[in-house]
């Protein structure tokens, strides 16, 4: 089996779907990957199970709670971003809703942006709170306290916003014999989780060790 490279992959669509067509896809296609690539990780530590939550609090607390928050906000944002309008501010977006106006095929057209609008509905959460909080500071929600909340946002939500995206580009690619992405969100988080897992043990023992008196050895010196 071979690996293509990014360059690789988007020769391929531009050749598939001409050169603008096919550039735009290939990059959104590496900026989902990616989002899922970022998603797994979140998912394998925070979303799973209530143990490896438990875990990551007794090793250490305060740190995990920000990297949660912070991949929490990256990926409503990333999706945000995806589903943007073309043009910002006078400048150009990488978009799904770029598509469908550059496929020469109406009924495939038509298709795309079906799944767009399926798309654009299933993340309205993520514009929500990027608008509100990640990208901008609302100002009445903040100092407000009779002020509305922000949009309800799960897990869930996230899987079926991702998948809404995904379907987007894979209509795309079915129309132009491409090969569907298979979107995983996998991750090497776990990895972690078991060396935790033996730094917290070690914790407690050396914690004994102290209490018993015996200081030895008590700390790795070259951390």
């Amino acid at each position: 089996m071979t690996t293509k490279t990014a360059d690789q992959s988007r020769a391929d669509c531009e050749i598939a779907m001409g050169q603008e067509l096919g550039a735009i896809y290939a990059e959104l296609i590496q900026e989902l990957s990616n989002i899922y690539l970022v998603w797994g990780q979140y998912k394998i530590l925070f979303g799973t199970r209530e143990s490896r939550v438990d875990l990551l609090n007794s090793a250490a607390g305060g740190f995990f709670g920000l990297i949660q928050d912070n991949i929490w906000h990256q990926v409503l944002l990333s999706i945000s971003r995806l589903t943007d309008r073309p043009t910002i501010a006078g400048h150009a977006t990488l978009t799904v809703r770029r598509l469908a106006d550059l496929i020469a095929d109406q009924t495939t057209a038509e298709a795309v942006r079906a799944e767009v609008d399926l798309a654009m509905k299933a993340q309205e959460f993520c514009r929500d709170w990027r608008n509100n909080l990640i990208g901008h500071n609302n100002l009445d929600m903040r100092v407000n306290p009779a002020a509305r909340s922000l949009a309800p946002a799960s897990e869930r939500q996230v899987d079926d916003a991702l998948a809404a995206l995904a379907g987007v580009l894979n209509t795309l690619a079915s129309h132009y014999l491409l090969p569907k992405t298979l979107f995983e969100d996998v991750s090497d988080a776990s990895a972690l989780l078991y060396v935790l897992h033996d730094g917290v043990a070690a914790r407690k023992e050396r914690q004994a060790r102290r209490e018993a008196g015996i200081f030895e050895n008590d700390y790795p010196r070259d951390l």
